[in-house]
Protein backbone atom coordinates (compact mmCIF):
# COMPACT_ATOMS: atom_id res chain seq x y z
CA UNK A 1 0.00 0.00 0.00
CA UNK A 2 2.53 2.35 1.12
CA UNK A 3 4.66 1.80 -2.70
CA UNK A 4 0.95 3.07 -4.00
CA UNK A 5 1.43 6.23 -2.22
CA UNK A 6 4.17 7.28 -3.08
CA UNK A 7 3.21 6.32 -6.96
CA UNK A 8 0.54 9.08 -6.26
CA UNK A 9 2.94 11.60 -4.81
CA UNK A 10 5.32 11.36 -7.17
CA UNK A 11 2.38 12.30 -9.50
CA UNK A 12 1.40 15.23 -7.89
CA UNK A 13 4.59 16.79 -7.89
CA UNK A 14 4.70 17.56 -12.05
CA UNK A 15 1.44 19.84 -12.38
CA UNK A 16 3.49 21.84 -9.50
CA UNK A 17 5.81 23.17 -12.89
CA UNK A 18 2.72 24.38 -14.45
CA UNK A 19 1.24 26.62 -12.20
CA UNK A 20 2.58 29.81 -13.39
CA UNK A 21 2.22 29.37 -17.48
CA UNK A 22 4.67 31.70 -19.27
CA UNK A 23 3.08 34.61 -22.05
CA UNK A 24 5.76 32.77 -24.35
CA UNK A 25 4.06 29.19 -24.34
CA UNK A 26 0.73 31.04 -25.47
CA UNK A 27 1.83 32.81 -28.53
CA UNK A 28 -0.09 30.61 -31.57
CA UNK A 29 -2.04 32.94 -33.00
CA UNK A 30 -4.65 30.03 -33.07
CA UNK A 31 -4.85 29.80 -29.16
CA UNK A 32 -8.29 31.50 -27.92
CA UNK A 33 -6.37 32.76 -24.72
CA UNK A 34 -4.05 35.38 -26.14
CA UNK A 35 -4.87 38.96 -26.35
CA UNK A 36 -2.94 41.11 -28.77
CA UNK A 37 -3.13 44.75 -28.67
CA UNK A 38 -1.05 47.10 -30.55
CA UNK A 39 -1.57 50.84 -30.29
CA UNK A 40 0.32 53.84 -32.10
CA UNK A 41 0.37 57.10 -30.54
CA UNK A 42 1.01 60.29 -32.84
CA UNK A 43 3.70 62.61 -31.42
CA UNK A 44 1.39 65.29 -31.59
CA UNK A 45 -0.21 63.84 -28.48
CA UNK A 46 2.47 64.32 -26.16
CA UNK A 47 2.62 68.17 -27.01
CA UNK A 48 0.70 69.19 -23.70
CA UNK A 49 1.33 69.29 -20.04
CA UNK A 50 0.05 67.09 -17.31
CA UNK A 51 -3.21 68.69 -16.34
CA UNK A 52 -4.56 68.71 -19.80
CA UNK A 53 -3.92 64.45 -20.44
CA UNK A 54 -6.50 62.70 -21.53
CA UNK A 55 -7.56 59.08 -20.60
CA UNK A 56 -7.97 56.77 -23.75
CA UNK A 57 -8.97 53.64 -23.39
CA UNK A 58 -7.47 50.32 -25.21
CA UNK A 59 -9.49 48.52 -27.52
CA UNK A 60 -9.41 45.18 -24.96
CA UNK A 61 -8.42 44.84 -21.14
CA UNK A 62 -5.49 42.56 -19.77
CA UNK A 63 -5.64 40.96 -16.78
CA UNK A 64 -3.79 38.02 -14.93
CA UNK A 65 -0.80 38.12 -17.05
CA UNK A 66 0.86 40.48 -19.50
CA UNK A 67 3.51 41.45 -21.13
CA UNK A 68 4.09 45.24 -22.85
CA UNK A 69 6.49 47.17 -24.87
CA UNK A 70 6.80 50.68 -25.10
CA UNK A 71 8.87 51.43 -28.32
CA UNK A 72 9.82 54.89 -27.79
CA UNK A 73 10.49 56.27 -32.33
CA UNK A 74 10.05 60.33 -31.71
CA UNK A 75 11.83 63.10 -32.67
CA UNK A 76 12.26 65.57 -29.63
CA UNK A 77 12.09 69.11 -30.10
CA UNK A 78 12.87 70.63 -27.12
CA UNK A 79 16.12 69.59 -25.06
CA UNK A 80 13.31 69.62 -21.87
CA UNK A 81 10.53 67.78 -23.41
CA UNK A 82 9.89 64.07 -22.46
CA UNK A 83 7.74 61.38 -23.80
CA UNK A 84 5.38 60.03 -20.23
CA UNK A 85 2.92 57.21 -20.80
CA UNK A 86 0.52 56.27 -17.89
CA UNK A 87 -1.27 52.83 -17.93
CA UNK A 88 -4.61 52.66 -15.68
CA UNK A 89 -5.84 49.86 -13.70
CA UNK A 90 -9.27 48.87 -14.71
CA UNK A 91 -10.90 48.76 -11.08
CA UNK A 92 -9.38 51.74 -9.38
CA UNK A 93 -8.89 54.68 -11.68
CA UNK A 94 -6.39 56.45 -10.00
CA UNK A 95 -4.22 53.69 -10.22
CA UNK A 96 -1.59 53.73 -12.98
CA UNK A 97 2.13 52.89 -13.70
CA UNK A 98 4.31 56.17 -14.87
CA UNK A 99 7.59 55.84 -17.86
CA UNK A 100 8.86 58.64 -18.52
CA UNK A 101 11.22 58.94 -21.29
CA UNK A 102 13.42 62.71 -22.21
CA UNK A 103 14.84 64.03 -24.41
CA UNK A 104 18.29 63.47 -26.48
CA UNK A 105 20.99 63.36 -25.45
CA UNK A 106 20.89 63.37 -22.12
CA UNK A 107 17.74 60.66 -22.51
CA UNK A 108 17.23 61.03 -18.54
CA UNK A 109 14.35 57.90 -17.51
CA UNK A 110 12.04 57.03 -14.87
CA UNK A 111 9.48 55.05 -13.55
CA UNK A 112 6.77 55.85 -10.92
CA UNK A 113 3.20 54.72 -9.80
CA UNK A 114 0.38 56.16 -7.91
CA UNK A 115 -1.72 53.65 -6.15
CA UNK A 116 -4.61 54.93 -3.40
CA UNK A 117 -2.76 54.23 -0.29
CA UNK A 118 0.58 56.10 -1.04
CA UNK A 119 -0.03 58.36 -4.03
CA UNK A 120 2.16 59.04 -6.47
CA UNK A 121 5.71 57.93 -6.01
CA UNK A 122 8.73 57.79 -7.79
CA UNK A 123 10.50 54.34 -8.32
CA UNK A 124 13.43 54.61 -10.30
CA UNK A 125 15.04 57.12 -12.04
CA UNK A 126 18.23 58.01 -14.69
CA UNK A 127 19.07 61.27 -15.00
CA UNK A 128 21.42 60.72 -17.80
CA UNK A 129 21.32 57.83 -20.38
CA UNK A 130 18.37 55.86 -18.49
CA UNK A 131 17.01 54.77 -22.21
CA UNK A 132 18.47 53.92 -26.10
CA UNK A 133 16.43 54.82 -28.99
CA UNK A 134 15.46 51.69 -30.84
CA UNK A 135 15.56 49.48 -27.84
CA UNK A 136 12.12 49.18 -26.53
CA UNK A 137 10.76 49.00 -22.83
CA UNK A 138 9.79 45.71 -21.54
CA UNK A 139 7.47 45.30 -18.92
CA UNK A 140 6.10 42.31 -17.20
CA UNK A 141 3.27 41.43 -14.96
CA UNK A 142 1.90 38.26 -12.52
CA UNK A 143 -0.28 38.27 -9.60
CA UNK A 144 2.23 36.07 -7.94
CA UNK A 145 5.50 37.82 -9.13
CA UNK A 146 4.51 41.58 -9.83
CA UNK A 147 5.81 44.09 -12.19
CA UNK A 148 9.39 44.23 -13.46
CA UNK A 149 10.95 46.57 -16.06
CA UNK A 150 13.88 46.30 -18.10
CA UNK A 151 14.95 49.77 -20.25
CA UNK A 152 16.25 48.09 -23.11
CA UNK A 153 19.30 48.38 -21.05
CA UNK A 154 18.66 46.45 -18.03
CA UNK A 155 16.15 45.13 -15.42
CA UNK A 156 15.94 48.46 -13.29
CA UNK A 157 12.36 47.50 -11.47
CA UNK A 158 11.54 43.72 -10.01
CA UNK A 159 8.77 42.54 -8.43
CA UNK A 160 6.81 45.40 -7.65
CA UNK A 161 3.56 44.60 -6.03
CA UNK A 162 0.68 46.50 -7.55
CA UNK A 163 -1.33 43.54 -7.66
CA UNK A 164 -4.71 42.91 -8.86
CA UNK A 165 -3.63 44.88 -11.80
CA UNK A 166 -5.78 44.85 -15.14
CA UNK A 167 -5.04 47.24 -17.83
CA UNK A 168 -7.78 49.30 -19.39
CA UNK A 169 -6.70 52.93 -20.36
CA UNK A 170 -3.51 55.03 -21.18
CA UNK A 171 -2.54 58.81 -21.55
CA UNK A 172 0.24 60.10 -22.25
CA UNK A 173 1.70 63.89 -22.05
CA UNK A 174 5.55 65.61 -22.59
CA UNK A 175 5.71 69.25 -21.99
CA UNK A 176 6.24 71.16 -18.34
CA UNK A 177 5.14 74.15 -19.20
CA UNK A 178 1.97 75.26 -21.38
CA UNK A 179 4.18 77.96 -22.82
CA UNK A 180 7.42 75.57 -23.81
CA UNK A 181 7.86 74.80 -27.55
CA UNK A 182 6.51 71.47 -28.65
CA UNK A 183 8.03 68.44 -26.67
CA UNK A 184 8.16 66.26 -30.03
CA UNK A 185 8.11 67.18 -33.49
CA UNK A 186 8.01 63.76 -35.09
CA UNK A 187 7.62 60.18 -35.17
CA UNK A 188 5.18 57.82 -33.47
CA UNK A 189 4.92 55.84 -29.64
CA UNK A 190 4.28 51.89 -30.04
CA UNK A 191 2.76 50.03 -27.47
CA UNK A 192 2.12 46.33 -27.88
CA UNK A 193 0.55 44.11 -25.86
CA UNK A 194 0.32 40.47 -25.11
CA UNK A 195 -2.05 38.66 -21.88
CA UNK A 196 -2.69 35.44 -21.61
CA UNK A 197 -6.53 34.63 -20.70
CA UNK A 198 -5.97 31.36 -19.04
CA UNK A 199 -10.10 30.94 -18.39
CA UNK A 200 -10.03 30.25 -22.30
CA UNK A 201 -7.82 27.32 -22.85
CA UNK A 202 -9.36 24.25 -20.84
CA UNK A 203 -5.52 22.48 -20.80
CA UNK A 204 -4.11 25.22 -18.93
CA UNK A 205 -6.22 23.87 -15.59
CA UNK A 206 -5.63 20.19 -16.25
CA UNK A 207 -2.46 20.32 -14.05
CA UNK A 208 -4.77 21.33 -11.33
CA UNK A 209 -7.67 19.26 -11.89
CA UNK A 210 -4.92 16.34 -11.95
CA UNK A 211 -3.40 17.16 -8.51
CA UNK A 212 -6.63 17.44 -6.79
CA UNK A 213 -8.08 14.25 -7.72
CA UNK A 214 -4.54 12.51 -7.08
CA UNK A 215 -4.85 13.92 -3.39
CA UNK A 216 -8.15 12.71 -2.94
CA UNK A 217 -7.30 9.67 -3.64
CA UNK A 218 -4.13 9.77 -1.49
CA UNK A 219 -6.43 10.52 1.11
CA UNK A 220 -8.98 8.21 0.61
CA UNK A 221 -6.13 5.05 0.63
CA UNK A 222 -4.46 6.75 4.18
CA UNK A 223 -7.86 6.40 5.64
CA UNK A 224 -8.91 2.93 4.17
CA UNK A 225 -5.53 1.62 5.26
CA UNK A 226 -6.11 3.13 8.95
CA UNK A 227 -9.21 1.05 9.19
CA UNK A 228 -7.88 -1.97 7.72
Amino acid sequence: MKYIILVFLALTVTPAFAQDPKIGDYLDSSNPSLMMQETEISYSEFNKVSRDLVIVEFETTHEGSWQAEFHNNLLYGNPNGNAVIRIYDAVTTDKFFEIGMGSHPINKYWIAAQVPETGYVMLHADFENGWVQGKPTKITYSEQSGLTVDNGLRTVLSNLNLSPFTIKSYSVYGMEGSTDPPAVTAGVYHVKILSADYAENQLSIFPFVVTSLVGLAVIILIISKKRS
